[in-house]
């Protein structure tokens, strides 16, 4: 009995070691950077990533489209009374300031996503709701009474 015994420990013993060695070698293999195996990404890593997002989504240009716009800023755009802002297709609008209605075209209103509604014709357009024109329709929004300030992103124009 003592011999299987002593028999059984040195199996195990032997297995626990041969296993150790296996986990230190296999820390010591080189993984590729931002693999499952290596988790930890590095800032050149993240920038090329987030570059692709920027080009539209593919890692660069390789559709044959036109590329987006790498200028994302808000431009102010001041209005008096009567005038009216058009945006083209996916452009953003924000009241800042005055007062001002929808804009619709046949094929819809103009979406608020502020206020989780779609805009008719002639709805008021609360301030700092940011608005979408879906399409370059003719959708936006006409000021009322006195000045009002719009920020806009995208294209646009003024009548």
């Amino acid at each position: 009995m003592k011999k299987a015994l002593t028999f059984l420990g040195t199996m195990v013993l032997t297995l626990a070691i041969g296993v150790t060695i296996g986990q230190v070698s296999k820390a010591d293999a080189p993984s590729a950077p931002g693999s499952a195996d290596d988790p930890i990404v590095t800032k050149s890593y993240v920038d090329q990533k987030l570059a692709g997002v920027s080009n539209g989504g593919g890692g660069g240009n390789t559709g044959g489209g036109t590329p987006a716009s790498t200028d994302a800023s808000y431009k102010v755009v001041t209005l008096s009374a009567g005038q009216s802002i058009k945006g083209g297709e996916g452009s953003e609008l924000i009241l800042r300031g005055g007062t001002a209605t929808a804009i619709a075209s046949s094929n819809g209103g103009v979406s608020d996503v502020t206020g989780g509604a779609d805009l008719a014709q002639g709805d008021k357009v609360e301030l700092n709701h940011l608005l979408l024109t879906p399409r370059n329709d003719g959708r936006g929004m006409k000021v009322g009474n006195g000045t009002a300030y719009v920020m806009v992103r995208g294209t646009y124009t003024v009548q």
